[in-house]
């Protein structure tokens, strides 16, 4: 990988400064709902990149609820919930949007603790819209964007208040001509908007940028199908500018050298996005143990993906601690030493390096998943065999972080000392009585 000696003395230091306090604009999503009509091979498809300032997250089952679920979640906090899937194949996940609250106290669940609760209780679209329709009584403190996929072919995002919602359909043609709906930090309910605004309607609005961007990415993409592939590569991971063209070098732009300083205020891959995740579905009628969720624990340009199923025995220790998932910790470190001087962009030097190595190991897990999941529909497997192969992918991408931190600490190893100061000569005696 290449080595950049400026950066990385500048930037090694910012490492004991990286759980630093966050503001507001911190906690910010970017996700899409995606129809199976829409999809290469018909399976819905739901997708999110976490923006928050709670940098240590983990992967976790819940096992005490109705219903079984595994889920992303603040390292440590296991009362909440930022994506996750259960038994029944019913996947869930938010962005905030705070232009849906309302004046006055509220009391109820917030996000967290609404996702996880609805991940525990429901098993289709249908059975979340009834959640929200009792708990528009009986209140609830959230203001989001709620995506939905089921093992039925639902496939949904609901703008929620405190006391009311408002639903979209991704299978409904009028709604979401192209199969799919985006959203990041703006409602259209609230800001008085259509189901799928285009660029010229959003003006100044918060979030604008990401939402266009993910839009184009996922249009560029709709005639030869929606992939897993391709939202873990392209959408995850993209570097556009506030125009939203992708910078030349990135995944998703031309050829070329990347600009030295790339400003993540307005892309999708941002300097706050600690975690993401991709959840394959299933079509009706296949087994929904068989909904995969992807998930990136760091921020996705420094790291990988694994795949997770809520039949697992347990989750692979990569990816759970309470302290902050191994995984999750080593990108962190990865990113905090591409760290600009600023602390809002990226400084690329390392960045080519990083992805040559990372990918080739990302390109081997998903087509080893890919087998995996074709031999699962043809003849299942136990508990005990998703659990392995799960702990082995796991284990692979482990494998290929370890060895870019272990490169990183010695190429800060490698750098040449400072030569020693230099004092002027003393010329006077100074008697010390």
């Amino acid at each position: 990988m290449a080595r950049n000696v400026t950066s990385l003395l500048r930037t090694l230091l910012l490492l004991v400064l990286i759980s630093g306090t966050g503001s507001a604009s911190t906690h910010a999503c970017t996700t899409a709902v995606i129809s199976g009509k829409a999809t290469a091979d018909g399976r819905p498809l739901l997708w999110k990149n976490r923006d928050t300032s709670n940098i240590h997250n983990e992967v976790v089952l819940f096992k005490e609820g109705p219903l079984r679920a595994i889920a992303v979640v603040n390292a440590g906090n296991r009362k909440s919930a930022f994506m996750g899937v259960n038994e029944a194949g019913f996947c869930l996940e938010n962005s905030l949007s705070k232009d849906l609250g309302t004046p006055g106290k509220k009391s109820g669940m917030g996000n967290g603790r609404f996702i996880k609760h609805a991940l525990e209780t429901c098993e289709t679209v249908e059975d979340f819209r009834k959640l929200l329709d009792e708990t528009n009584i009986t209140g609830r403190r959230t203001v989001s964007n709620f995506g939905v996929i089921d093992a039925w072919g639902g496939a949904a995002l609901f703008e929620t208040g405190p006391d009311s919602y408002a639903m979209f359909d991704a299978n409904d043609p009028q709604t979401a001509p192209n199969g799919y709906i985006v959203r990041s930090n703006f409602a259209t309910t609230a800001q008085g908007l259509p189901a799928l605004p285009e660029q010229r309607h959003l003006g100044k609005i918060y979030s604008a940028e990401r939402y266009s961007q993910a839009c184009s990415r996922l249009e560029q993409q709709r005639g030869a199908g929606i992939t897993v592939e391709y939202l873990l590569r392209n959408l995850t991971r993209d570097l556009s500018n506030q125009q939203g063209t992708p910078h030349p070098g990135t995944v998703n732009g031309t050829k070329g050298k990347l600009p030295e300083i790339i400003q993540t205020a307005n892309t999708i891959s941002r300097s706050t996005t600690v975690s993401a995740a991709v959840f394959h579905g299933v079509k009706p009628g296949e087994n929904p143990g068989l909904t995969t969720m992807w998930t990136i624990l760091g921020n996705p340009s420094f790291s990988l993906a694994v795949p997770c199923w809520v039949d697992m025995e347990q989750v692979a220790d990569p990816l759970e601690d309470r302290r902050g998932a191994e995984l999750g910790e080593i990108a962190i470190s990865l990113r905090a030493w591409s760290k600009s001087a600023e602390g809002d962009g990226i400084d690329t030097q390392g960045l080519p390096g990083i992805w040559e190595d990372l990918w080739k190991t990302e390109d081997k897990i998903l087509k080893l998943t890919q087998a995996f999941q074709t031999s699962r529909r043809q003849h299942g497997y136990s508990q005990g065999a998703v659990t392995r192969f799960h702990q082995k992918m796991a284990a692979l991408a482990m494998q290929a972080m370890q060895q870019e931190l272990q490169e990183m600490k010695q190429a800060a190893i490698d750098l040449p000392a400072p030569p020693p100061p230099r004092f002027a000569p003393v010329k006077k005696t100074i008697v010390i009585p």
